[in-house]
């Protein structure tokens, strides 16, 4: 196992509640194209965060790279509703162009 990945995980055991963590364990799988466990760390990470409003927005980038559209638009929609929440401006607007995209 990759170093990154394995010290990730590491620190995972130690803080399962860690956002930034789970987030770069996801990160970390995606990048090695093992999309399920990649899939699996974001699932994790948007029900024990959801507010972690970057988790959004790469699982529906995960999902329409794996022509997932439905999917993909539903995240991209929750997404939104979690950037508005936290008044973060930015994300909203970026994941409403990403979502204009798909149609």
């Amino acid at each position: 196992m990759p170093e990154r990945l394995e010290a990730l995980l590491k620190f995972y055991e130690k803080d399962p509640a860690d956002s930034f963590v789970i987030y770069g364990i996801a990160l970390e799988y995606i990048s090695r194209k093992e999309f399920d466990k990649g899939e699996e760390y974001l699932q994790i990470l948007i029900k024990n965060d959801p507010k972690y409003v970057p988790a959004y927005m790469q699982y529906a980038r995960l999902k329409e790279n794996l022509n997932q559209i439905e999917d993909a638009k539903k995240l991209y929609r929750m997404g939104i509703n979690a950037a508005k929440q936290i008044g973060d401006k930015e994300a909203v607007k970026e994941m409403e162009e990403f979502l204009d995209e798909l149609g």
